[in-house]
């Protein structure tokens, strides 16, 4: 085994190496201030360093992981919905035992993006069988705005490192029930596809979704071009992942299922409008014209505007050329690569959203595929259709490593041919990417010091709400006291309750400014 795992790292250390590179281009300048900042802007990063540094107390001091009786002081919350990362957990304890936060965060957040794209690379090595186009569909993958964008900001959703591995060893372990009938080598394969993808369930629940629907997309699709349906081992095989797959994630299955709050979360609306607009495919940003980055399509004359009120960043006009040449690898040489063609169609409907502004007012009709679906129980917990666009990359991502493969067959990479090449594939990732990425301090405000020392008592957050209280739970982590609030993912409708049913909080609650007039002397 040391021998295998010694010859396959000096075949990829090149490619390896070339990664933390183009992680260096992708990620700057954000990747020379890891040790003091945060990337990108959205507060979830603050709930996020909040749920590894609950996971370490709660083990440290004997807690119940489940329950925090520090948020929502005095009676406390169930916190069995919030995501834990379980699978970077092992990285990011003596990362932060070493460097503490942010560093520690950031580090981790960059070990899982170099992961996700050398997982990408060996899953394409095998399609493609050829290096170059293989690299390039891992960059791409990894590195793609939307991708960096939410593994940085927002890691319950955009830790997707452990989805290219499991597809790998899945669409390895198919390809033996086709050429092979050897039931011993297809069962330890399959058991070995069913564990990495429990490890997408350890990162977030909505992550094993997203490992579900590309690999129930994939299988289906692959049932029906080869027929395996009429073959009894695929069906073996099929047992065989499933009862892996659930036996693996039940520690993690088990406590959500019977969570007091189970209900109230997947009953909540979903937001079909909050996808990616359609219209920011075929209109780039005016500064940056091979990006298609948080563009807005309007029809001035009529004060009637198109757009996409999420704002994600998306694949860039270079990709779309070497996707439609992949399309053409899938008419002229392999027609099976249809399987992603499809695929990635079918993602990218499901990631649409559409809303209309008319005269500066919504207009509440919009449609999207996401509709048909709203009401599964899946598509209930992943809740926005935007979510999709994380699973629309990779079988796009194949794509565009079909398309430079068969671009690469009429080139006899002469000295010219490769610097064009290198060009192009420059093109391509800058095109999607979102450098220099914007980051802001770690937060720590200066009266941390006064908290940690002071007399004992809760924190009353102020002014309540959603991501102000996020952000105190960021800092939560230095002054180890209680909060009143606590605003997190998956937080129960009641658990507001003794906040209004005590004067002096519900004023608080209710008013942002608040001032010594609005509290009697008798409260």
């Amino acid at each position: 085994m040391i021998p295998l795992l010694r010859h396959r790292f000096r075949q990829d250390a090149l490619p390896l190496l070339l990664y933390l590179l183009a992680f260096i281009v992708m990620s700057y300048p954000f990747v020379f201030h890891m040790h003091d900042h945060i990337p990108m802007d959205n507060v979830d990063t603050h709930t996020a360093l909040w749920q590894n540094w609950w996971v370490l107390e709660a083990l440290t001091n004997g807690h119940d992981v489940n329950h925090s009786d520090i948020l929502f002081y005095p009676s406390g919350l169930d916190v069995t919905l919030q995501p834990r990362r379980w699978s970077t957990l092992p990285i990011w304890i003596p990362l932060y035992l070493l460097f503490d936060d942010p560093l520690a965060f950031n580090l981790t957040a960059m070990i899982g993006i170099l992961f996700k794209a050398y997982g990408m690379y060996l899953l394409c090595l095998w399609l493609f069988k050829k290096r170059i186009p293989a690299w390039v569909s891992g960059a791409f993958y990894a590195f793609a705005a939307t991708s960096l964008q939410q593994a940085f900001q927002h890691p319950n959703s955009g830790a997707t490192e452990w989805i290219p591995w499991f597809m790998l060893t899945f669409v390895y372990g198919i390809s033996q029930v086709k050429t092979t009938q050897h039931p011993r080598r297809i069962t330890a394969i399959m058991i070995l596809a069913g564990f990495l993808f429990a490890m997408n369930a350890y990162a977030n629940l909505k992550i094993a979704l997203f490992a579900m629907l590309l690999g129930g997309g994939f299988v289906v699709l692959a049932m029906l071009a080869y027929q395996l349906w009429r073959m009894r081992l695929f069906w073996l095989a099929m047992i065989i992942f499933g009862a892996s797959a659930i036996g693996f994630s039940s520690p993690i299955l088990i406590p959500t299922l019977l969570s007091t709050n189970l209900d109230d979360a997947v009953s909540d609306d979903v937001v079909v409008n909050g996808g990616i607009d359609i219209l920011s495919y075929v209109k780039a940003e005016q500064r940056r014209p091979l990006n298609y980055m948080q563009s807005i399509a309007s029809l001035r004359g009529e004060q009637l505007e198109i757009q996409n009120i999420w704002g994600m960043s998306h694949v860039g006009i270079v990709s779309i050329a070497f996707a439609l040449m992949g399309i053409l690898y899938a008419l002229r040489v392999d027609r099976r690569v249809f399987i992603w063609v499809i695929l990635a169609t079918v993602f990218w409907l499901l990631s649409l959203g559409i809303e209309f502004h008319y005269k500066h007012n919504y207009i509440n009709i919009y449609w999207t595929p996401y509709r048909i679906l709203e009401h599964n129980i899946i598509f209930k917990i992943l809740k926005l259709p935007w979510r999709m666009s994380l699973l629309f990359l990779f079988p796009y991502s194949i794509l565009v490593g079909y398309g430079l493969n068969y671009r690469l067959r009429s080139l006899s990479l002469t000295r010219i041919q490769f610097g064009l090449l290198i060009v192009s594939v420059s093109m391509l990732l800058y095109g999607t990417s979102i450098f220099p990425i914007p980051m802001r301090p770690a937060p720590r405000p200066a009266y941390m010091d006064v908290l940690a020392d002071g007399s004992s008592g809760a924190v009353i957050d102020l002014p309540f709400g959603r991501h102000n209280a996020k952000y105190y739970m960021s800092i939560q982590r230095f002054h180890n006291r209680p909060m009143i609030e606590g605003m997190i993912a998956r937080t129960p409708p009641d658990a507001y309750e003794y906040i209004d049913t005590n004067l002096v909080l519900s004023v608080i609650r209710a008013r942002a400014d608040i001032t010594l007039d609005d509290i009697s002397p008798d409260d």
